[in-house]
């Protein structure tokens, strides 16, 4: 099955809905899933190995935050695998805050099915936001000489 714009569409969707029942259809048995992040903050990043770990780890997302809106900003395939660039706007209601961050999504397909994966996430953006406050130690930045 060769993977069109308006299939990896259909996926990066799916995926932005965080409800496993629309993720299923797209992920392999034996996918290999990697959301980069901190465990600690975002319990759904980590290796998934699986597709009952994949679907358990959107689960964990969908129960933390509600979305706002996801826009793509950008999306490529060529044909066997799809990239997007992806703007996720969401509240997380234990902490009453809005959040807004980019994902940038990899996805290698076989048969039509998603067989490995990676996702990584501005978390320190998204943490920062939670937080209210810089992560961070300010840096002076020195004036250019004109």
């Amino acid at each position: 099955m060769i993977i069109t714009s308006e299939y990896a569409e259909s996926f990066f969707a799916a995926l932005a809905s965080r409800d496993p029942a629309a993720i299923a259809p797209f992920v392999a048995d034996d996918a290999e899933w990697l959301m980069i992040g901190p465990i600690e903050m975002f319990p759904s990043c980590g290796q998934h190995l699986g597709k009952d770990a994949v679907l358990a780890a959107y689960q964990r997302a969908k129960q933390r935050s509600e979305m706002i809106s996801c826009v793509r900003e950008f999306l490529v395939t060529d044909g066997t695998s799809a990239s997007a660039l992806t703007r996720f706007t969401g509240t997380m209601p234990a902490v009453g805050k809005q959040i807004n961050v980019r994902i940038a999504q990899f996805a290698r397909f076989r048969d039509g099915k998603v067989t490995e994966f990676c996702s990584i996430i501005d978390t320190l953006g998204a943490a920062e936001q939670v937080l209210g406050r810089s992560l961070l130690p300010a840096v002076a930045v020195p004036a250019l000489a004109g």
